[in-house]
């Protein structure tokens, strides 16, 4: 009897884990293509950057559970970039879009933008212009978070 308690306290944490990941899966697409699209802006991905959004991923409590899955979103996103930058660019604004519903998910994207922006010491105009629409995107005021 406990045998299956246990089986079944197994099985429903799994759930509620993948439940989790499927809930956040258009916050995870919107957060590391935003910090990949700001990282690539002014043509080149520095570092700095790197490993700023290396490390913003990694500590994210609501990526957590995601594991690799966010290392293969930010490859993809890179590979995008790098094959056609306006074609991966309107892939991760639509992204974007799909959490400009959940105030707080499109404060979580914008502000994880505007850490990697500034990562290198100082804000690109690119990287700006970037800035600019996302938070138009989202329905934020950019004056807010800077």
């Amino acid at each position: 009897m406990f045998g299956l308690g246990k089986m079944f306290g197994k099985k429903a944490t799994a759930a509620r884990t993948e439940l989790k990941k499927l809930e956040n899966r258009d916050l995870m697409e919107a957060v590391v293509g935003g910090c990949m699209l700001i990282a690539f802006a002014d043509g080149e991905c520095e570092e700095a950057e790197l490993k700023t959004i290396e490390s913003l991923l990694r500590t994210s409590k609501a990526l957590e559970g995601f594991g690799h899955e966010v290392t293969d979103t930010m490859n993809r996103f890179t590979e995008r970039l790098h094959a056609g930058y306006r074609v991966a660019r309107l892939e991760i604004l639509r992204e974007i879009g799909d959490v400009k519903g959940n105030r707080a998910e499109a404060e979580d994207v914008l502000v994880s933008m505007l850490t990697i922006a500034e990562a290198d010491g100082e804000i690109e105009p690119q990287e700006q212009k970037e800035l600019d629409v996302v938070a138009n995107t989202l329905g934020l005021r950019l004056a807010d978070y800077v």
